[in-house]
């Protein structure tokens, strides 16, 4: 059978005479020194070229051939890579004492990688004990009762809870979280933390410790003081630093976290605002339906509540307002078996048609609202249609087109109101002016409302034209604040477009 032109490669590799004039240099060296160790050279087989997540296979590898030096014990491992230096000198930075800082998997060794004749060779010097466990890592630990693979047994047992908790999380995003390159960061103490390239000090916090994540502000990388989102590099030290309340995080924070456990743990804490909210909205429409029929909410607090419960598979009311709020659960349903168990023999008005019930928020969190792309619905219009979910409520116009075609039920859907004067405005904001004057455009910005914080104005445009469009970024701290900023605008005549940032 024909072999393929990477099988090729990869015999060549095994016979390739430099790579085995350079084993026998090394063996040379060791023995002049009278270090009695092994040395072997060992190509990468056709199962490394596999790409698993675009499933191909790739023309080139990092390190095809990797030099095998085992020594006789550990001190000699340190003195065969004094020897190996003085052979050939490794590239700066390269040298990986994993003896003195074991990977979390137990795996032991002293890593180097010089550069020799422009290709660049991996050497790996560690005793048999080293290999041994380098061949049957964690089992071997298992089968002999010990306990230094300890560390990475509670990583396994983690991402199992990641599999089996995070529904946004898959089996394939750990393995691939896995295979990647990794980064070695310290503790200030000097403890080793191996995270994937382009890891950020979020993903060394929760690697640390979930709590350390979750009240993370910030870190000292070296000496110089970084943001949570900051991004590191090999050989970092890094100190965390921790604020008394929990941190709030954004999608865009979670989506530059490279390890699983960062990216699980921040997804809980979405989780949890999302049901905060929806078990808010959930007790809110429960009592206006009980109206609209002209039930008593007070049936709601009588023993044989339990029962209806327990009908729908719920333990608790809250549990009932998060089903109600997700739209998990029916919302006629649940008014019928009340009427029908807590309200028998009562009259009860008729079933309400078209109108919805209403919900008044004082969030604009996008964790939580999701403001739809086809018509892109503002806190500051009236008229806002949420759809139920369990992903948080999904916001439109009410007259938007693609509304009109989805069919929903009413009890699916809510008229979302918010209380402007309390619902805050975190981030910065953006006007785009069109077609105005730099006088015109300051004027209008001299007269602005107190509230408005101005950051910047952009000129939109290269040319020197006497009217221009104009990027107008500001912060004001609620909703109020905004929409009393942009009636300014509007009275001021200028054209402009906006849109929430949340």
């Amino acid at each position: 059978r024909q072999c393929t032109p990477i099988q090729a490669r990869i015999r060549g590799l095994q016979s390739d005479p430099g790579a085995l004039a350079v084993v026998e240099r090394v063996r040379e060296g060791l023995a002049a020194r009278g270090l009695a160790a092994e040395v072997t050279l060992r190509t990468r087989d056709l199962w490394a070229y596999y790409d698993a997540k675009n499933h191909i296979l790739v023309e080139r590898i990092e390190h095809p051939q990797t030099i095998i030096i085992q020594a006789e014990s550990r001190d000699d491992c340190y003195a065969a890579l004094g020897v190996l230096n003085g052979i050939y000198p490794p590239t700066p930075r390269s040298i990986r004492d994993f003896i003195a800082n074991p990977k979390p998997t137990g795996y032991q060794g002293l890593h180097a990688r010089p550069n020799i004749n422009g290709q660049e060779y991996l050497f790996k010097i560690r005793t048999a004990e080293m290999s041994l466990k380098a061949r049957r890592g964690l089992i071997r630990d298992w089968e002999r009762g010990g306990k230094s693979g300890s560390r990475f047994f509670e990583r396994i047992q983690e991402m199992f809870d990641i599999m089996g908790s995070d529904e946004s999380m898959s089996y394939r995003d750990l393995i691939a979280a896995g295979d990647r390159k990794e980064i070695y960061t310290y503790t200030p103490k000097g403890d080793l933390v191996c995270l994937p390239t382009n890891s950020i000090v979020l993903d060394f916090a929760f690697r640390i410790h979930s709590a350390v994540g979750h009240s993370c502000t910030g870190a000292m990388i070296g000496q110089r003081e970084a943001s949570p989102t900051a991004r590191l590099k090999d050989g970092d030290m890094v100190r965390i630093l921790r604020g008394e309340a929990a941190a709030v995080f954004d999608p865009e924070t979670q989506a530059l976290c490279q390890t699983p456990q960062a990216r699980s743990e921040i997804s809980r804490t979405f989780r949890a605002r999302r049901e905060e909210v929806s078990r808010a909205i959930g007790d809110s429409i429960l009592h206006q339906e009980l109206r609209r029929y002209g039930i008593p909410r007070e049936v709601l607090d009588g023993a044989e509540m339990a029962d209806v419960l327990a009908a729908f598979g719920l333990a608790a009311m809250p549990d009932l307002h998060l089903a109600l709020g997700e739209g998990r659960l029916r919302l006629d349903e649940l008014v019928d078996a009340i009427r029908d168990r807590l309200w028998a023999g009562h009259p009860t008005l008729s079933p309400p048609t078209g109108e919805l019930n209403q919900v008044v928020l004082n969030t604009v969190d996008p964790v939580v609202l999701k403001m739809s792309a086809c018509c892109r619905p503002s806190p500051l219009d009236k008229g806002v249609i949420g759809l139920l979910s369990e992903r948080g409520l999904s916001l439109h116009r009410h007259d938007c087109p693609q509304l009109s075609r989805v069919h929903f039920r009413r009890e699916e859907a809510v008229e979302v109101r918010w209380k402007l004067t309390r619902t805050p405005v975190i981030r910065s904001q953006k006007v785009v002016v069109m077609g105005s004057s730099r006088t015109r455009l300051f004027a209008a910005l001299a007269n602005a409302p107190k509230e408005l914080r101005l950051a910047e104005i952009i000129r939109l445009g290269a040319d020197a034209a006497s009217e221009n469009d104009w990027e107008i970024n500001f912060r004001v701290d609620t909703l109020y604040e905004l929409k009393k900023c942009l009636r300014h605008f509007a009275r001021a005549a200028l054209p402009f477009e906006f849109g929430l940032e949340t």
